[in-house]
Formats: structure tokens, sequence, C-alpha cells
């Protein structure tokens, strides 16, 4: 007896996750498809992107900031010619600046290398980083953990949350 379930129609051009009894997961994309985060990550910022992989070269894709990590997945045509998707780790992170640049601005990361990004919320995105970087855990200074907050609907949240898991109005 199979331990195995399956997500998605099977039809073409439908993504499809397997479940297998052994605690993982395989992941069957169409082809030119793409996924980035397939966990209990939250998304913070989400957004198409310029990579500059070195001077000459640019890879074009998306960039989505997690409460984990920083993903870039290189759209299909710009990973024909051999350009990899990447991931950094937040708490890897050691610097983040931004640029003025002709059109958008230009972020730099600094992990283990430099990764240049060219984004038109360029600023979002530096906010976003920044506050990661001074918070990893987002924890008050004290060390606790964030506390509650009252919603307007009359229900407690938790102030972890920027929308009302009741109501889904902004806090």
């Amino acid at each position: 007896m199979s331990s195995a379930m399956k997500i998605g129609s099977g039809a073409p051009g439908d993504s499809s996750i397997s479940w297998h009894g052994s605690g993982s997961f395989a992941i069957r994309r169409p082809k030119g498809g793409f996924a980035l985060q397939l966990s209990n990550e939250t998304t913070l910022f989400m957004q198409k992107a310029i990579y500059y992989v070195s001077k000459p070269i640019a890879a074009r894709g998306m960039l989505e900031l997690t409460d984990r990590f920083l993903h870039f997945q290189v759209f299909p045509f710009d990973a024909s010619f051999g350009i990899k998707s990447l991931s950094i780790d937040v708490v890897s992170i050691a610097d983040v600046t931004i640029e003025k640049g002709d059109l958008h601005p230009k972020v730099t990361v600094t992990a283990d290398r430099k990764y240049e990004f060219v984004l038109s919320k360029g600023q979002q995105l530096y906010d976003r980083l920044k506050e990661l970087q001074r918070n990893p855990l987002q924890q008050t200074r004290d060390g606790a953990t964030p506390g509650k907050l009252d919603c307007s609907c009359g229900q407690s949240v938790e102030s972890v949350y920027l929308y009302c898991p009741w109501c889904g109005k902004k806090i």
C-alpha cells in the first residue's frame, strides 16, 4: 500500500506536488514554470527584479523576501543560458546598501559575497532587509516575543500579524 498523496489536476501545464510517506515531497513543474518557497515561510516582499551575476551579465527573475530567506528565481529564458537561481539566508546577510540608479534603485546585499538587484520598489526591499537585519527573529529588545493587539472587530491578535485573521482588516 502506497502512502503517497498527489496535489494537482495532472492536466498539461499544471504543476503538481507529490507527498511521500517518508516525509519528503517532489515538485513537478511544467516546462518553463517555477516555484519559490514551499514551506511555512512568510512572504514579506515579492517583485520582478534584475540580478547582476557579474558586471556584463544580468538575469531577470522574481525576487521574494521571506522571514527566513531572500530568494531569486531566474526566469526560464535567462535560465536557458545557464544562470542559476539563488537563496540567501537572512541571518547570513552582513550588510545592505541602496544606490540611486538611472531608472530604478540598486540594492546590494552582502552575505558570503555581494549580490546586486535592480527593482522599482528597491526602497521597500531595503527597508524590509534593514528591519530583518536589526531584528532577525522579530523579537522585542528585551528578548520577549511580541504581545497581543486588539483589532477593531474586538478580537485579540498577536502583533506578528499585519492583518486580523478574524476579519481581514489591517492592524
